[in-house]
């Protein structure tokens, strides 16, 4: 049957084939011949895989910052631990390259960070709203958001100007985030530590001789996110925060870490707290990681 704006119909010269055929087959057994008959049923074609979106993000933006608004691969990190939940984060900056910072998407949230200046002149302003959609941190999400500033009252704003809106979509593309086990132990002046981190985010940058890796532990009974890495002869650094404070560890001492063949291995690196009034509070870091792509 074949089917004609919307209905189906018999071809004249299909129906008159059937009719031979059968004329002949009822011939055959006429005369005591015959045979045995098989049919086959052709396979069902496979779905063809839905392409992945390479990674990179498009947006559109309003207020007085303008942004570049098409995020190469590089400026997109995904899976990235946080004590919200997992983010992804584009990196943005602004068109005459004066300015820039992040768009940090959660499953709920977009926030906006633009920042200009570095060192003791570093002015930035913070602006959030809702509006996310299709929010997979290891694949990307689509955003609407209109954005209010949500600044510290104590943070120097300096010039930069506001972000009242952002738009657009993000995608992870075939990035990973890598993993293994590392052991945060030691203590620090807000509380002991101690346990493998988890939710890991491993950065070995292509042809860069140093690694960054992100994850989660606990300062005494607090969550706390974690930041370690430093350049593969050093100096370390191992950066723990809560909520509401921040401890930092640093080392100079040489081959603490080692980096090679898709891997980080801490060779149970000893870190001192900096802070005031930490005195005598060190870290040892351990463990195999695998570096995310």
């Amino acid at each position: 049957m074949d089917t004609f704006h919307g209905r189906r119909y018999r071809h004249p010269l299909r129906g008159l084939g059937a009719a031979i055929l059968t004329s002949a087959a009822l011939a055959l057994t006429a005369c005591g011949g015959g045979g045995t008959g098989t049919s086959s049923t052709a396979p069902t074609p496979t779905p063809s895989p839905t392409p992945i979106p390479p990674a990179g993000a498009q947006f559109t933006e309003t207020g007085a910052v303008k942004l570049v608004t098409t995020v190469a691969p590089t400026g997109v990190t995904c899976s990235f631990p946080s004590l919200n939940g997992p983010e992804i984060l584009t990196q943005v900056a602004s068109v005459d390259g004066t300015e820039g910072g992040y768009i940090t998407l959660t499953a709920n949230t977009v926030f906006v960070r633009i920042g200009a200046g570095s060192g003791a002149t570093y002015t930035q302003r913070n602006f959030s709203g809702t509006g996310v959609t299709n929010f997979d941190p290891t694949k990307g999400a689509q955003f609407n958001a209109q954005l209010t500033d949500d600044t510290p009252s104590g943070q120097n704003k300096g010039t930069v100007g506001t972000v009242t809106s952002v738009s657009g979509s993000v995608s992870c593309g075939t990035k990973t985030p890598g993993g293994g086990t590392i052991t945060i132990s030691g203590d620090s002046s807000g509380g002991s530590i101690s346990g493998a981190l988890t939710s890991l985010l491993v950065k070995c940058p292509t042809g860069a001789a140093f690694s960054v890796i992100n994850g989660l532990t606990q300062v005494g009974s607090t969550p706390a996110s974690v930041e370690i890495g430093g350049g593969d002869g050093g100096p370390y650094f191992a950066s723990i925060s809560t909520e509401s404070t921040s401890y930092f560890f640093t080392s100079s001492a040489k081959g603490l870490y080692t980096l090679g063949n898709g891997h980080v291995i801490w060779n149970n690196a000893v870190l001192t707290q900096t802070s005031p009034g930490s005195a005598g509070h060190t870290i040892t870091i351990s463990g195999d990681a695998t570096c995310g792509t």
